[in-house]
């Protein structure tokens, strides 16, 4: 195959594990199949050179009036106005060097663009590349709290465009999102997303044959990830990683704990005092990985840790959704697509230790789905470069 000049825009340079590997991901993948690839360094709220545009705004604000739209414009604009004057002198939230370093390891192997700390400046003069990809993770929710239009690639010029794996997230839009997404969709030369869900959906919406891959993650063999985990000097231990300190879920894992009589793991960047567990709070992508695959049993209500639970053949894993959440229709669809549906908690976190202890995964057909999916997925990506 011809080395193309490939450019990624995802959700990268985050203090997530997840949004860490699956940028990775991706971005080696394509490295690894001779690709000559970069990750677009556009930069989000977070990040603290960021300057807000007043043309790119987020779509948050999904249910207001016109009323209080005008008055959220009138805030935005004067707020706008001081950030302009005070450009170089702002305190921006931003993670802390020590958090970053947990995951600079892999974010320190992925080449870059140069900065864009502001969407305007990427429409006025985008990197050039043969092929643009919108990679994965939840690119594509509009409740995220900044502007996700430049995800649908509307600042590229000229090339082909496709996406990987893009998730939406969420199980609704409202009309004027659907009408945002059909128009920038049609752009597109090739659409596939990570969930059965979105696929039908974006297939009705488009009328596009769209297609549905797995997470990046998926595209690197399981031997890859196995050399990266660092392995804890602990066992005999239930792993509890929420996406934030969830209380009601690490009360579940205390109690599994103490009628396992096995130790307690609460993995997590921030959280309370511990009680009755051990926390973490420092664990690199690699010891992260390396909780996950030595863990008797994981309790998560995350989608990457439900994602490196399969890979690493973690011996249990459990995955939760709250009944609140928006976003559990990418845990369903994974989990069905392995056959794990025995795997998810009941929303009311009642099951007993002995009741989960009676359920193991099958890793001979997990296998299978692995292998399938993979070559399916790979082939998606390099036959539309």
């Amino acid at each position: 195959m011809k080395m193309k000049r490939v450019g990624i825009i995802t959700i990268h340079n985050s203090p997530n594990y997840g949004a860490c590997l699956q940028s990775f991901a991706l971005y080696e993948y394509l490295r690894q199949s001779g690709q000559d690839v970069e990750i677009i360094d556009l930069h989000r709220p977070a990040h603290a050179d960021y300057v807000d545009s007043r043309r790119f705004t987020p779509f948050i604000h999904r249910f207001e009036t016109r009323t209080q739209w005008v008055k959220r414009m009138i805030r935005t604009s004067l707020k706008w106005i001081t950030r302009r004057g005070n450009m170089n002198t702002q305190n921006r939230k931003i993670a802390p060097p020590s958090t970053l370093a947990l995951f600079g390891s892999l974010n320190s192997k992925i080449r870059l663009t140069r900065p864009f700390n502001n969407i305007d400046e990427l429409y006025a003069n985008p990197p050039r590349f043969d092929t643009y990809i919108t990679g994965s993770d939840q690119v594509w929710n509009p409740t995220q709290a900044y502007c996700i239009e430049p995800y649908f690639l509307t600042f590229v010029k000229s090339g082909r465009k496709i996406s990987y794996a893009s998730s939406i997230g969420i199980e609704k839009l409202t009309s004027k999102e659907q009408r945002k997404f059909k128009k920038w969709l049609s752009r597109y030369d090739k659409i596939a997303v990570r969930e059965a869900s979105a696929q039908k959906f974006l297939s009705n919406l488009t009328g596009q044959n769209v297609s549905c891959v797995a997470d990046p993650t998926f595209l690197l063999d399981r031997e890859y990830w196995k050399e990266l985990v660092e392995e804890p000097d602990l066992n005999d231990y239930i792993l509890v990683f929420t996406l934030a300190y969830e209380r009601h879920i690490v009360e579940y894992a205390i109690r599994l704990a103490t009628e396992s009589g096995k130790k307690l793991v609460v993995l997590g960047i921030e959280q309370p005092d511990p009680d009755g567990y051990i926390a973490v709070t420092n664990a690199t992508v690699q010891q992260w990985l390396g909780y996950i695959a030595n863990a008797d049993m994981v309790i998560t209500d995350s989608f990457h840790c439900t994602v490196f639970s399969i890979i690493l053949s973690a011996r249990r894993f459990f995955t939760y959704i709250s009944p609140w959440s928006e976003r559990g229709s990418r845990i369903i669809d994974l989990l069905n697509r392995y056959g794990l549906e025995d795997n998810l908690l009941n929303v009311q976190l009642t099951q007993s230790y002995e009741t989960l202890e009676k359920i193991a995964p099958d890793y001979d057909n997990i296998k299978t789905v692995f292998d399938s999916e993979q070559s399916r997925s790979r082939e998606f990506l390099l036959e539309n470069l």
